[in-house]
C-alpha cells in the first residue's frame, strides 16, 4: 500500500513539474543530451579497449611504456586548459610526496620539440614529459582528445583510459600504484 502512495506522489509531483519547466529548463536539458550523445562514441570506444594488451611503440628510439612496469600516460597538448589543470595537479601530488614521479609520464600529442621544450621550462613539472611529435603512441591507443589519461599495468594491459578532467585522478593514480 505505501508503493502505491509514493508512486502517486513521485506521478503528482512530476505532473507538476512539467508545467513549471521553463525555456531555461529545457535548454539545459537539451545540453545534457547533446553532451552525452557527442561523448558517448568515445566513452565507448575507451571502455572497450580497456582489458586489451597495449605493445610499447618506439617513440625517440626508445620502447614506451617500459615493459615490467605500471604506467600512467597523461596525454596533452599546451593549448589545452584541462591539460594544464590536470598536470598541474598530478605535479602538486607529487609534490606532496602523494606518489613517486618515477612511471607518470605527460605525452605531448603532435607539437614540435621547440613548443614542448618551452612548456617545460615555463611549467617545470617533476615527472617525465615524452614528446609523441608523430603522434605513433597516440595512434596506437586511438586517442582523439586531451587530455587523456591511460593506466598501463605491468603486463601491458590498458586498466583504465579516459578523456577529459578527472575529480578522481589523484586517488586513481595513488590506487594503481599501491597494488
Amino acid at each position: 500500500m505505501k508503493i502505491l502512495v509514493v508512486i502517486k506522489k513521485i506521478s503528482t509531483w512530476t505532473k507538476n513539474k512539467r508545467k513549471t519547466f521553463t525555456w531555461s529548463d529545457w535548454f539545459f536539458v537539451a545540453i545534457i543530451i547533446f553532451t552525452i550523445a557527442t561523448r558517448l562514441p568515445l566513452f565507448i570506444e575507451q571502455f572497450n579497449k580497456q582489458g586489451k594488451i597495449f605493445s610499447p611503440i618506439e617513440v625517440n628510439g626508445k620502447s614506451f611504456p617500459p615493459m615490467g612496469e605500471k604506467s600512467v600516460l597523461v596525454f596533452w597538448a599546451s593549448w589545452c586548459g584541462p591539460c594544464t589543470l590536470e598536470l598541474n595537479r598530478i605535479n602538486s601530488a607529487i609534490d606532496k610526496k602523494e606518489f613517486s614521479p618515477a612511471n607518470i609520464y605527460a605525452v605531448n600529442m603532435g607539437e614540435s620539440k621547440e613548443v614542448v621544450d618551452r612548456e617545460i621550462r615555463k611549467r617545470k613539472y617533476n615527472f617525465a614529459i615524452v614528446s609523441d611529435d608523430r603522434n605513433e603512441l597516440a595512434n596506437s591507443l586511438n586517442v582523439k582528445v586531451t587530455p587523456t589519461i591511460a593506466f598501463i599495468s605491468k603486463s601491458g594491459k590498458i586498466e583504465w583510459l579516459s578523456s577529459g578532467i578527472s575529480p578522481l585522478l589523484i586517488y586513481r593514480i595513488q590506487s594503481f600504484f599501491k597494488d
